[in-house]
């Protein structure tokens, strides 16, 4: 596993850009020393360039919430949601799925909640990480790609409707 950035945000809390099976990812991550050596938790969350950009993009409409103490929740990809509750000053970034018989996807383990300067840190990293994954200025959002030009194709997506996908 090759490591191109690894900025801090606190609380032993991490951004990084990581390639992990041939495959460029921004880890959002907790750390812990364990028999002196510093290891990666379960507590955080991997995104595949596509969704760090979603999630990027949405900052202004996060930060809105946040200002205003309403609820608000946008989906990055496959099953990942950035989400706020009201009154909240977290950012919470999660991997949801969709239980049997229900309509509405609901949150698992799987993520990790942002304190507001572990959020302020990472929107400020948002610059340094582009410098490091130059790959970033072509990668286009699945929601506007060019196959996601009608309805149709959008919702054949596994990406942007991972639980009503269909091929």
């Amino acid at each position: 596993m090759a490591t191109r950035c690894n900025i801090e945000l606190g609380n032993d809390r991490y951004v990084q850009a990581t390639e992990w099976k041939d495959q460029l990812r921004i880890d959002i991550r907790e750390w812990e020393t364990k028999n002196g050596k510093r290891m990666p938790t379960k507590k955080g969350i991997s995104l595949p360039l596509n969704r760090w950009k979603m999630l990027v993009d949405s900052f202004d409409y996060l930060d809105q919430a946040l200002v205003e103490n309403n609820t608000y929740t946008t989906h990055v990809g496959g099953n990942v949601y950035a989400s706020i509750t009201t009154n909240s000053v977290c950012v919470d970034l999660r991997k949801n799925w969709l239980p049997p018989n229900q309509t509405e996807v609901v949150p698992t383990k799987k993520g990790i909640t942002l304190r507001p300067m572990e959020y302020t840190k990472l929107k400020e990293a948002v610059s340094v990480i582009g410098d490091f994954v130059p790959e970033l200025n072509t990668v286009v959002p699945c929601p506007f790609s060019y196959d996601h030009q009608n309805q149709l194709e959008f919702l054949r997506c596994s990406e942007c409707n991972p639980d009503g996908f269909t091929e």
